[in-house]
């Protein structure tokens, strides 16, 4: 099948708007987790929002201190590996995981079969969480059937990379990215208008594959 210059055009505005937002997502996923345990040590960070801003730095400077660290204000190796839960697991036990690790994820997400006539469960997705407000971009956050945080989805309205609107302000995920799928829809319920799935998965193609 041969693929029309539009299309590979389009991909390419995908590619270059999102790649960012792919490269930057473990590191998102790292100080959000950080600035949770911060705070549960006794170090306010502000926000927990997976941004290193202000509050955050000077909540890694009075923890490093404390631990007899260099206090660089930052996520630096020696830093996560006395801070960050999953990467030291409590002897015997395991790692807290953050709280949009598990579905419902709260802070206002809402899931779409509950705002839209559509399935619980979308076979090759899962359960797909949203803020309402942040329509129909995103992010979506999408489950598996134990509750399990498998994806972050985008939906990018095609209309809009048509006007030539950029995309700077995309929220991150909130996980390792293991791989990306792209790819196109009609539109549904919720977001009528054709556009493009962005589809950054946490866990295997197998087990991509496998949601059912």
């Amino acid at each position: 099948m041969r693929i029309s210059k539009p299309c590979w055009l389009v991909m390419g505005m995908l590619c270059l708007v999102l790649w960012p937002a792919v490269i930057a997502a473990l590191l998102d996923w790292r100080i959000g987790q950080a600035q949770e345990q911060l705070k549960a040590v006794g170090f306010d960070p502000g926000p927990i929002d997976g941004v290193l801003g202000p509050q955050t730095r000077a909540a890694f400077r009075r923890y490093q201190a404390s631990q007899g660290l260099p206090t660089t204000g930052a996520l630096d190796e020696a830093t996560r590996r006395a801070l960050l839960p999953s990467e030291r697991p409590p002897e015997g036990g395991e790692a807290i995981p953050a709280r949009w690790l598990k579905a419902p994820p709260g802070d206002e997400y809402k899931k779409m079969a509950s705002l839209f006539q559509l399935p619980e469960f979308f076979s090759g997705l899962g359960m797909l969480y949203v803020q309402p407000e942040t329509m129909p971009v995103g992010p979506y956050l999408a489950y598996d059937r134990q509750g399990n945080l498998a994806s972050t989805v985008y939906m990018i309205p095609l209309k809009d990379f048509r006007a030539g609107k950029a995309f700077s302000n995309l929220v991150l995920p909130h996980g390792k990215v293991d791989h990306v799928d792209i790819y196109y829809n009609n539109g549904h319920p919720g977001v009528p208008d054709p556009h493009y799935h962005v589809v950054l998965w946490y866990i295997s193609p197998k087990q991509a594959a496998a949601l059912e």
